[in-house]
């Protein structure tokens, strides 16, 4: 079935990344993997772009999660910043090898002859979670509890705030304590709902 073929080749590209996270998905290495030829693959992905931004939209299934975002029990602050939270790589004080992974990934995709491949994975996990926090806004605006504004200025503003801190969890050097990090995340969300009130009757 096409469906499940598409799936297989996913699956197998998704693997050698695991293994190898700087690794560069070749025509040949994918089909290799997925134990088909290289025409085949090409059917389903005719370049290697289509091939990667598949992989990366599957390794995302399921997140960035809308979590209670559409929960008005709890305080719509409450909900965005457990919303962005998930964006976040986890902090793991006794174990690098997360921020580890996320040092090759970007060292794959920006370092010294960083791969298009990477660059385009990367360009799409932000469009992705760009798309996913300007939805969230969407829902509290709808629901009143934030100022109407650009919803796509906002996001770029708050996923700013979460790369910052996921820098800060990826280079533990610069990592900061005693509660700062979520502060900031704080002050990132209090400054969305506290912006001023757009009329869209004068505009």
């Amino acid at each position: 079935m096409p469906g499940r073929r598409r799936q297989e080749i996913v699956d197998a590209a998704r693997a050698l990344l695991a293994e190898d996270p700087e690794a560069t998905l070749t025509v040949r290495a994918v089909a290799e993997r997925a134990g088909i030829g290289a025409s085949t693959l090409r059917h389903y992905f005719p370049t290697q772009r289509s091939l990667h931004q598949a992989v990366f939209a599957a390794a995302l299934d399921g997140t960035p999660s809308d979590l209670r975002i559409h929960d008005t029990s709890l305080p719509a602050e409450v909900r965005l910043r457990e919303c962005l939270a998930q964006l976040l790589p986890p902090l793991q004080p006794a174990d690098q090898s997360t921020a580890d992974k996320w040092l090759k990934v970007l060292n794959a995709a920006f370092g010294p002859g960083g791969g298009t491949e990477a660059r385009n994975a990367w360009a799409s996990y932000t469009a992705r979670a760009l798309d996913a926090i300007a939805g969230w806004l969407r829902v509290l605006t709808e629901q009143g509890a934030v100022p109407e504004a650009d919803d796509k200025r906002r996001a770029r503003f708050l996923l700013t705030v979460v790369e910052g801190i996921a820098l800060t969890r990826i280079i533990p050097v610069a990592r900061p304590g005693g509660g700062e990090e979520e502060a900031v995340l704080d002050d990132a969300v209090s400054a969305v709902f506290h912006a001023p009130r757009v009329d869209n009757r004068t505009a």
